[in-house]
């Protein structure tokens, strides 16, 4: 008899499909609901719109000035696109956007996010927006309805740039940031589209050397990260049955990895990654490749050394352009093992590289300094 079973390609196979039938669906009732929209507004607001005119373009760029400088009526509104959004997600992308939103709003700015698997159409945007910042390559610009016709369409590559580039959309944003130096040139190099840099950051009120060791997490060294399908090198180059120290992994989808099993803790909600960063001497960074080649650094990176905890990481291109070298990188099993055995070993040594990384990472990469990045560069491009 056949095997009705599906296979995991086949499952794969499956979901996308099911997720593209998802997403045109989504598509469809987005812009009926827009059409509706629009003609509730022209039919019931008539009357309104005849007594205010249309704001012309100057003064709509004297508006998001205003805003910008907050002497606006209203405050400036962000929209981030992300894959999901709320408590208890997966996704990077939120995290990132979230912390990021956080420090805008020390600016008066008000923060939304349109999430791929929210309740509506992220295409709808609110018409009160006037900057959108997408997270994800496989967002269209193209098919954004909003009848702000002043609105800042911005993209933040952090990773999968290959398939930023292949996007014919993106020369329809207009800013386009790059996690890397390296990844910025790449863009530019198949683009012809000029990207500023905007690497991932920390945010030092959340991770920081005042939060407590929890001991559900105490060890020696850990992962945090998920498994989605793509090869990690840890998956090949770790081998912690062979080292005499305590191991731990966080994240989903490793229950199914036996060399990983016994380690194995699952996945815990963001909000307690400063406790797990706290209690354990040391973090492997396994960046994926998606990010790794082109120099993004993630932000467990960040985050574990706000904290105070040694990083060692796969992203020799990053800690080269980043961290000029001073972080440590492993780029094969022993490379890694050594690196483990040294820092466990000579705390002195372990200590006096982790006040160096810290202190960098305070100085150099923080959200607040990301914010007034973002800041500065819309005032310019609105001039």
């Amino acid at each position: 008899m056949k095997d009705l079973r599906f296979t995991i390609k086949d499952r794969i196979t499956s979901n996308k499909y099911l997720r593209n039938l998802k997403n045109n669906y989504q598509d469809y009732m987005g812009l009926t609901q827009y059409k509706i929209n629009n003609w509730r507004n022209r039919n019931q607001n008539q009357s309104v719109k005849e007594l205010v005119p249309e704001l012309s373009e100057e003064e709509r760029k004297q508006s998001l000035k205003d805003k910008l400088n907050g002497i606006g009526e209203h405050p400036l509104k962000v929209a981030f696109v992300v894959t999901e959004a709320g408590s208890n997600v997966s996704a990077g992308d939120y995290f990132t956007a979230s912390e990021l939103g956080d420090s805008l709003k020390k600016f008066g700015w008000e923060i939304i996010f349109l999430s791929k698997d929210g309740p509506g159409n992220w295409y709808y945007v609110p018409d009160d927006v006037d900057v959108l910042i997408s997270m994800l390559e496989s967002y269209d610009p193209r098919k954004i309805r909003c009848q702000n016709k002043s609105l800042i369409k911005i993209a933040w590559a952090r990773n999968w740039f290959e398939r930023w580039c292949f996007n014919s959309h993106l020369s329809d944003y207009h800013l386009i940031f790059a996690s890397s130096e390296t990844a910025c040139d790449y863009i530019e190099k198949k683009t012809g589209i000029k990207s500023f840099l905007l690497p991932i950051a920390t945010n030092p009120e959340k991770f920081n050397n005042d939060i407590p060791p929890n001991e559900e997490y105490l060890c020696d060294y850990c992962f945090t990260g998920s498994y989605w399908d793509d090869p990690r090198d840890i998956m090949e180059m770790l081998n912690p049955d062979t080292l005499p120290y305590t191991f731990k992994l966080f994240g989903e989808n490793w229950a199914d990895f036996p060399k990983f099993r016994d380690y194995y803790q699952g996945f815990v909600d963001y909000s307690r990654m400063p406790e797990i960063y706290a209690s354990t001497r040391m973090v492997i960074d396994d960046a994926g490749r998606g990010a790794r080649n082109f120099g993004s650094i993630n932000s467990r990176v960040y985050d574990a050394l706000a904290c105070g905890t040694l990083v060692v990481t796969n992203g020799a291109v990053g800690a080269r352009e980043t961290f000029q070298g001073k972080l440590p990188v492993w780029t094969s099993s022993q490379e890694l093992n050594n690196l483990i055995e040294f820092y466990l070993e000579n705390e002195e040594a372990r200590q006096e590289k982790i006040l160096e990384l810290q202190e960098f990472v305070l100085q150099n990469h923080t959200y607040p300094h990301r914010a007034d990045y973002l800041k500065k560069t819309l005032k310019n491009l609105i001039v």
